[in-house]
């Protein structure tokens, strides 16, 4: 393993809570298994880091009290928090930043640059995270507390403010193709999970580095990330790889996955029904046929 082939000194991520599960286990695992220093930051004791991952404080980067003053929904959202997290953790410490949900699948592709702004199809995504440019950290954590106590729309501590950032032309340069750290479009991570599809994401991950699992996308899915996906799956393959299918209780059928995709598809794509749709249809319905029979007079 060539400790020289990624910037910095080594990789840092933060948790929020006590226990992960075995997804994020396993996306720890593919880094430390390779022989790559991680660290995990958090603010309370993990009852389960996998072998080979050092815990830190996260208060030597970041004060806990901030933890609860990023609102996303009205709410305290440990996302938004891990935006400016980095930013200050990539400066402070050096480290490449991973999200727990980026799982390692190569070490063997070339890559020198000094920068990582990965891109995916709706700009840079920062699940990945890399940059020796100061005044750049410097700003993205500035931009980051203007937003203290304010609710946030999605990404606006995170991908959108790297996008713009970084979207003149003086900037493309630096960024990551699509196909190097996110080449898995967020529309089609269910195919990492079915066998079907297992050829198709071999080739599209062929010159990967990380695939981003999109941890959002699998809790809307229902999926349980304490069991592997289907064998024959395309990550459950990468997962055996680094020898993190050990962590998971079990194994998803193949039938019961497929099952869960559809469902999910079909809810994505406006299919079914749901309550608000009903009520949408009912009310004026019921308008319609109280003015039939009880017109207004006049």
């Amino acid at each position: 393993m060539d400790r020289t082939r990624f910037p910095g000194r080594g990789f840092g991520t933060f948790w929020h809570g006590t226990t992960l599960s075995a997804m994020e286990q396993a996306c720890l695992a593919s880094f430390s298994s390779r022989g790559y220093d991680v660290t995990l930051f958090s603010f309370e004791r993990i009852s389960n880091v996998p072998d080979g991952v050092r815990v830190d404080d996260a208060n030597a980067i970041v004060s806990r009290d901030l933890e609860s003053r990023f609102l996303y929904n009205g709410k305290p959202d440990p996302g938004r928090f891990s935006d400016l997290f980095r930013y200050r953790m990539v400066a402070t410490r050096d480290l490449v930043w991973i999200d727990l949900d980026v799982l390692l699948l190569s070490d063997n592709t070339p890559f020198r640059a000094r920068d990582i702004f990965p891109l995916d199809e709706s700009g840079v995504n920062g699940a990945v995270f890399y940059t020796g440019d100061a005044a750049l950290l410097k700003g993205l954590a500035h931009e980051a507390m203007q937003r203290v106590g304010r609710n946030l729309k999605w990404g606006e501590t995170g991908p959108l403010l790297l996008t713009r950032l970084l979207r003149d032309e003086r900037n493309r340069p630096r960024l990551s193709p699509q196909a190097m750290f996110c080449p898995i479009a967020h529309g089609d991570i269910h195919k990492l999970l079915l066998p079907e599809f297992r050829d198709e994401c071999s080739e599209t991950c062929r010159t990967a580095i990380t695939v981003h699992l999109i941890n959002n996308i699998l809790v809307r899915m229902g999926y349980w990330k304490n069991v592997a996906p289907p064998k024959g799956s395309f990550l459950h393959e990468r997962l055996a790889a680094c020898n993190a299918l050990g962590y998971f209780a079990a194994t998803y059928p193949e039938d019961v996955m497929r099952r869960l995709v559809e469902n999910f598809n079909f809810r994505r794509n406006g299919k079914a029904l749901g309550i608000k749709s009903i009520v949408r249809e009912a009310i004026p319905s019921i308008g319609r046929t109280y003015r039939n029979y009880y017109p207004r007079q006049i």
